[in-house]
């Protein structure tokens, strides 16, 4: 046996993919911590499973068989969460959200392999990956498993050190003020999200009571006209406006308050957008953020020869 900061470790241990305890996620954030940003989306999981003690997570890990360093303990740790969506049916359906970090691709596929949570056969699958193009043993993956590929848009990925998002400094008009989200204003989150066919308003309740969110309102009436949520592991995540109040500035208000909470919680604050969104990204860098790289959202589904096309053409409205 082999000695981990005094938790001993059969060898068998480590050949097998294993479901993280509450115990083992506090192992696994401080490794994923040195490892930011590049394993920022698997950090959020990791750390909204442990904030949120929901079963809807679920951190599956494999351990570096080559290295007895405590720095180099694991060689891929993948972050599930699980919301739901009502499909064509009218029936509830599982959709997971997947989320990793690796030393490479074989790894990554060892554990993809592993998880038992899936349903093949009826749950749709969204896998966030750091390269702009999958990988082609991972695609093999998913064809082995009678899936319609459905890509989302590449993706640039932008974020901001935690030492930088805490000094933030956000300065209010005096007509409106900020705070976090509540219950009450899901059903307006819900309804104006694009990719509200891949969740339900329950999912939404939850980040909000669970995570950081931020919310511009007016003080003449307290409404609600700009939001930004925490949606892991998509990072900061539906970034939104009333029509009405659009170009006075609150996006980046909100942006910055939603950033500042973020760091504040232990999570690193970053974006993902549209690869090639030149006026997005530089609203983010104006903001601080930095380009972290280039990624994926590759999503697939269970074959249905009367709905085949449902989850296409919705993916079409534009970027998670």
């Amino acid at each position: 046996m082999e000695n981990f900061c005094d938790l001993y470790i059969t060898k068998d241990s480590f050949a097998r993919v294993r479901l993280a305890d509450r115990s083992e996620l506090y192992r696994i954030l401080p490794f994923l911590e040195c490892r930011l940003p590049s394993s920022c989306e698997t950090h959020l999981l990791v750390l909204s499973a442990l904030l949120t003690s929901k079963p809807a997570y679920g951190i599956y890990f494999l351990r570096n068989s080559t290295s007895t360093k405590n720095n180099d303990e694991f060689s891929a740790i993948v972050g599930i969460k699980e919301e739901q969506r009502l499909n064509s049916y009218n029936q509830i359906q599982k959709v997971w959200i997947l989320g990793g970090w690796s030393l490479n691709e074989s790894a990554l596929l060892r554990v993809y392999k592993a998880i038992d949570r899936i349903d093949w056969k009826h749950d749709i699958v969204l896998a966030y990956n750091r390269a702009h193009q999958p990988h082609p043993d991972l695609l093999q993956f998913f064809n082995d498993r009678q899936r319609i590929k459905m890509p989302f848009p590449l993706l640039d990925r932008y974020g901001i050190d935690v030492s930088q998002a805490l000094e933030l400094n956000i300065e209010l008009p005096d007509d409106v003020y900020v705070k976090s989200l509540e219950v009450c204003h899901a059903p307006l989150v819900f309804q104006t999200w694009p990719y509200r066919h891949l969740t339900t308003l329950q999912d939404v309740i939850d980040e909000i009571i669970y995570l950081p969110s931020a919310g511009i309102f007016l003080k003449s009436n307290d409404k609600l006209v700009t939001w930004m949520m925490c949606h892991p592991p998509n990072g900061m995540s539906r970034l939104m406006t009333l029509e009405p109040y659009r170009r006075k500035g609150y996006a980046s208000l909100v942006t910055k308050y939603l950033t500042k909470r973020m760091a504040q919680c232990g999570h690193f604050p970053y974006v993902n957008i549209v690869a090639g969104n030149s006026v997005t990204g530089t609203f983010f860098k104006s903001l601080g953020f930095r380009y972290l790289g280039a990624g994926h959202a590759w999503v697939t589904s269970p074959r249905d020869s009367l709905h085949d096309n449902e989850i296409v053409s919705n993916n079409n409205a534009g970027s998670p």
